[in-house]
């Protein structure tokens, strides 16, 4: 029983497969991690598991333990790189916006720092977000130290123009390092970022492998969300099938995993923003469709595309003509999730489920929102009715 409680939370506040991980593996690591905390007794570790983030992010680091080296996948890769950012900041208004993402220990990021200061001149803005479950890869990144085995791909070595000798380990020269922005984050948290303006690359490789199928479709919504229209997603070739059918097709040769949205006619339906739901919560049912929706129709399209100021402005203006959509209400309140104001998506999803008390989209959030503040009572009694609706 103890051993499925601390399953749970591996799947459900990790997003990590057990499974996926190794034969044995979950069991090894939480006995050396009871071990170093000074528990004995495998009930206390669940409940310290549930309730101290900081060891839930000591336990998934032990989990994933970071592969990764500079240059990984080659410099003719993160060549190609540089000159998408090239080509992308000659017609940008401001800063072109990168991110990896997990960036485990630094590496890639640091990767995507070094190919843009080799091959770009002049006034080239950008910027580089990483990151990553583990507070602790993410300290070890924001160091910049590395052993040799860290140098281990063909090609150019960056150490001599980039690297001093510290020791038995090279750290990289702060000028490099002030170039990323280190991040705690979850890729199958539905407000992963929320906020942030898209990103033109983003880059996710050797991820999906230890998520669960769930974390797997919210990490992807939350990607399909954060990359700009004409951005370019980069994932390994073996991860490409888990790309939304019909949704990206490559950018060039397929063993670079380089992937661009179709053609904007077939961005529509778009992943809506409002399927982001928490882990936890069960899958969607159809819409019903309303009459005059096509105010409603807009904000979707609006958000799906990140423009969510734009989005929750037209959804405010179709529910001064349709105050009553518990539709309309349930979007709002997914908007403001997405920027961060969780107050009022409260509001608007507590009136979305005034109007309709079933309403399956506005449930599965209000759901997330109830666990959050700790309402557990109120969250298992909604989860309750989001059953029974789904087995009507």
């Amino acid at each position: 029983m103890i051993a499925a409680v601390i399953e749970k939370v591996v799947r459900d506040r990790l997003g990590l497969d057990p499974a996926a991980l190794g034969t044995s593996v979950l069991d090894r690591v939480i006995e050396a991690r009871m071990k170093a905390r000074g528990i004995t007794e495998p009930s206390l570790y669940a409940a310290r598991l549930m309730t101290e983030s900081a060891e839930r992010d000591a336990l998934a680091a032990d989990l994933v333990v970071p592969e990764t080296w500079f240059f990984r996948g080659s410099h003719a890769l993160f060549d190609r790189f540089a000159a998408f950012v090239l080509r992308c900041a000659q017609s940008a208004r401001g800063p072109v916006r990168i991110l990896s993402a997990p960036c485990s220990t630094g590496e890639e990021p640091y990767s995507l720092a070094l190919a843009f200061h080799n091959h770009l001149t002049g006034p080239i803005a950008y910027t580089i977000d990483a990151i990553d479950l583990s507070e602790r890869n993410l300290g070890r990144a924001a160091e910049g130290r590395y052993p040799s085995s860290a140098f281990r791909e063909p090609g150019p070595d960056p150490r001599p123009a980039y690297f001093r000798k510290t020791g038995d380990v090279w750290e990289l020269f702060p000028h490099i390092r002030s170039k990323v922005r280190f991040l705690v984050g979850n890729l199958a948290d539905p407000l992963l970022l929320a906020g942030e303006r898209p990103y033109d690359l983003i880059l996710c490789r050797n991820a999906f492998i230890y998520l669960t199928p769930d974390a797997k479709q919210r990490a992807m919504m939350n990607f399909d969300r954060l990359l700009a229209l004409n951005g370019w997603l980069c994932v390994t070739p073996a991860e490409a099938e888990r790309l939304p059918p019909g949704r990206f097709v490559p950018e060039g040769l397929n063993l670079f995993g380089i992937y661009r949205r179709a053609e904007v006619d077939n961005l529509l339906p778009a992943m809506r923003i409002e399927q982001s739901l928490p882990i936890e919560a069960p899958a969607l049912v159809p819409r019903v469709p309303q009459r005059d929706t096509s105010g409603l129709t807009a904000a979707r399209r609006l958000a799906d595309i990140g423009r969510l100021t734009d989005a929750r402005a037209e959804c405010e203006s179709f529910l001064r003509v349709h105050p009553t959509s518990a539709d309309a209400l349930a979007l709002l309140g997914v908007i403001h999730l997405a920027t961060g104001n969780e107050d009022a998506a409260f509001t608007a999803l507590g009136k979305a489920l005034y109007l309709t008390p079933d309403h399956p989209e506005a449930l599965s959030h209000m759901i997330g929102l109830c666990d959050r503040r700790g309402n557990s009572g109120r969250a298992a009694a909604l989860r309750k009715r989001l059953a029974r609706s789904e087995g009507a």
